[in-house]
C-alpha cells in the first residue's frame, strides 16, 4: 500500500474512533448572581439572576473536528433557556442539528450579523445580529458583542447584570484591542478565555495558555475560567496545545495571578458566584 494511502486510512480510523461517554449531568438551577457550566469544549451555560443563555452549543461531534471529552449535559438534559449565543461559525462552536432543535424551544438566537441567515434557516424565531459593541437586553441580562480575532469575523460577549459580568472570548487570539474591552468593563467578575492553543500548519488560530494569562492579566477579572480545549482533529496539520489548562495556571501564576483566581471546570462541572 502506498504511503499516501496508508495514511488516509489511519486518519479515516482514527476519525471513526468512538466518542467519550456522555456524563449526562443534571442541570440544578441556582440563585447565584453568575453561575458557570462546562458543556464540553467552549460550549457553556451561564446564569445570572435566574436567567440562563447557551453559548456555542455543540453536541454532534464532527470528522475534522471532534470532541475529546465526554459531554457534560446532553440536550434533554438543559434547562429552560432565553437565549442561544453563537460567537462564530465554526463547527465545534455552530452545531446545525442542535441549533434546530433548541429553536424549537428557546426563543431567540444572538450572533454576528453574518449568521442571521443561517440561524433563521434553522428555525429561530427570533435572531439578534449584533456587531461588535451592539448591546441588547436579554431577561434581565445586557449582552454586548465586543472585538475578537479570529480565522472568520467572530464575536466575543460581555454579560452584565446589576450584580455581576462576565467576558466570553469565543476562540479570539491575542489582539491589542483587548485593552478596549478592559477599559469598556473595568471589574469583571469572570472571563471565559480560550487556551487551546489551535494551529493550523503552524500558524496561531486562537489563544494557548501562555497568551490567555496574558489577556487574564490585562482583563483583570477576579475570576478566570479556561474554555475552548475539548476538541482534536486526526489530520496532522492541525495542533493543539499540550495540557493547556494545567498550563494556563501556571502561566497565570508567572504573571502574579493567584491559583485560587483560576476556576478548572470538567465537563458537566458548574461554578457558582455569589456577591
Amino acid at each position: 500500500m502506498r504511503p499516501a494511502a496508508r495514511l488516509a486510512l489511519l486518519l479515516l480510523a482514527a476519525a471513526c474512533t468512538a466518542l467519550p461517554r456522555p456524563r449526562a449531568s443534571p442541570y440544578h438551577a441556582s440563585d447565584a448572581d453568575l453561575a458557570v457550566t462546562r458543556i464540553v469544549h467552549g460550549s457553556l451555560l451561564v446564569e445570572m439572576s435566574g436567567t440562563r443563555v447557551l453559548i456555542d452549543p455543540w453536541f454532534h461531534s464532527g470528522f475534522v473536528t471532534r470532541q475529546r471529552e465526554p459531554l457534560g449535559l446532553v440536550p434533554t438534559g438543559l434547562p429552560t433557556l432565553a437565549a442561544v449565543l453563537l460567537t462564530h461559525a465554526h463547527a465545534d462552536h455552530f452545531d446545525p442539528e442542535a441549533l434546530t432543535a433548541l429553536a424549537r424551544t428557546v426563543p431567540r438566537a444572538i450572533a454576528p450579523p453574518a449568521l442571521h441567515a443561517r440561524l433563521a434557516a434553522l428555525g429561530f424565531r427570533e435572531v439578534d445580529a449584533l456587531d461588535w459593541w451592539d448591546h441588547i437586553a436579554v431577561d434581565g441580562i445586557t449582552v454586548t458583542a465586543v472585538p475578537a480575532r479570529h480565522a472568520v469575523r467572530e464575536n466575543g460577549y460581555v454579560l452584565a447584570t446589576p450584580h455581576a459580568s462576565a467576558y466570553v472570548a469565543g476562540d479570539t487570539r491575542w489582539f491589542p484591542e483587548l485593552v478596549d474591552i478592559a477599559v469598556a468593563f473595568p471589574g469583571l467578575d469572570a472571563a471565559m478565555l480560550p487556551v487551546g492553543g489551535l494551529r493550523l500548519l503552524g500558524f496561531r488560530r486562537e489563544m494557548g495558555p501562555d497568551e490567555a494569562a496574558r489577556a487574564a492579566e490585562l482583563l483583570g477579572a477576579q475570576h478566570l475560567i479556561p474554555v475552548a480545549y475539548g476538541a482534536w482533529t486526526p489530520f496532522p496539520w492541525w495542533w493543539y496545545a499540550r495540557d493547556p489548562a494545567r498550563r494556563f495556571v501556571a502561566a497565570c501564576k508567572a504573571r502574579g495571578i493567584a491559583s485560587d483566581r483560576v476556576v478548572v471546570l470538567e465537563p458537566g462541572e458548574s461554578w457558582h458566584l455569589y456577591k
